[in-house]
Formats: structure tokens, C-alpha cells, sequence
């Protein structure tokens, strides 16, 4: 009996569209409101505060992909400054995480190869050594490709989503108006 009730609930809330509360839509774009007046980080002023940029990628990373968003600052701050300051933030982190990206293809391919040429040695040494030391060099080379496999289908997915979310910062409109 209890399934049919989560069921049911599961199919209420397909329905339903709570972030259009949060975020209104406007030309349909999601508007993101900035009514902070602190945009800058407390340490360095040419630095955005790490506090808006978490609620940014927050958003960005928790709306559909296929939303455009529309950040919208109040108009008693610095507009060209703020926008200038957070898109160059936003293109710092999109270049650090493309390298982060090409680094973990080199990972893996370093882990294939040599996961592979380990695998291949343990394959020749089968009969000449003792049992533990073959035993050894195969869980190494079964390691070494289960970590590239690890690379690959996890920790480069992570990357990629979150260069998805920067690109999703970076292509929205930014707009300045009275939201106080």
C-alpha cells in the first residue's frame, strides 16, 4: 500500500515547477535577482564574492539546461564593473576546468597504457615466477585500468557538468534595474 502513496507523490511533483517561485521567468529567461550590495570578495575588490558565485552555480547547476538565464544586479552598483569582474571570474574557472579536463585525459591514457603493457608482462611471467609476485603485477594492471575507467566515466562527468554550468553562467544576459 505505501508504494502506490510514493508513487503518487513522485507524480505530483513531475508536475509541479517550484523554481518559477524562486526564479521568476521574463522573456523566457530565468531571472536571477542580485540585490546584494557586497559583489566583491572582502580580501581582494577585483575578485567577485564567492558567496554570489556559489549561489550562481547553484542555480545554474540545478535549473534545466536548455534555461537561459538573465542575472539581474540593482541599480545602485557599479553595472559595467560588476559584469566585467564576474564574466572574467567565470572565464578564469572555464579555462582552469578545460585543463583540468585535458589533464584527466592524459590520466587515463597514461593508466590504459601502462595497465595494459603490466597486464601484458603479467600474462608472460604467469609460469616463470612465484604465484604472489604474477598475482601482484595482474592486480596492478587491473587497478591501473579500473582508475582510468574510474577517470573516465566518473570524475571527468563531474568536470564536464561543471563546465556546463560555467558555459550556462557565461551566455546569460545581464540586465540592471531597481529590485530593492
Amino acid at each position: 500500500m505505501p508504494h502506490f502513496r510514493i508513487k503518487d507523490t513522485v507524480k505530483k511533483l513531475n508536475k509541479i515547477t517550484p523554481m518559477e517561485k524562486i526564479l521568476p521567468i521574463k522573456n523566457g529567461r530565468l531571472e536571477v535577482k542580485i540585490t546584494g550590495k557586497d559583489l566583491y570578495s572582502e580580501i581582494n575588490s577585483e575578485l567577485p564574492n564567492p558567496d554570489i558565485i556559489d549561489y550562481l552555480f547553484d542555480i545554474s547547476t540545478h535549473t534545466d539546461i536548455l534555461d537561459k538565464l538573465t542575472i539581474v544586479l540593482d541599480d545602485e552598483v557599479d553595472f559595467k564593473r560588476a559584469k566585467e569582474t564576474y564574466i572574467t571570474y567565470l572565464l578564469v574557472l572555464a579555462k582552469k576546468t578545460l585543463k583540468e579536463l585535458r589533464v584527466y585525459t592524459r590520466k587515463i591514457l597514461g593508466f590504459l597504457i601502462f595497465g595494459g603493457i603490466v597486464l601484458v608482462l603479467s600474462y608472460f611471467l604467469e609460469g616463470r615466477f612465484q604465484r604472489v609476485f604474477y598475482d601482484s603485477v595482474n592486480i596492478i594492471g587491473g587497478f591501473s585500468i579500473w582508475e582510468a575507467a574510474d577517470l573516465f566515466f566518473f570524475a571527468r562527468w563531474d568536470k564536464r557538468k561543471e563546465l556546463v554550468s560555467i558555459v550556462k553562467l557565461l551566455e546569460a544576459d545581464w540586465t540592471q534595474r531597481d529590485i530593492s
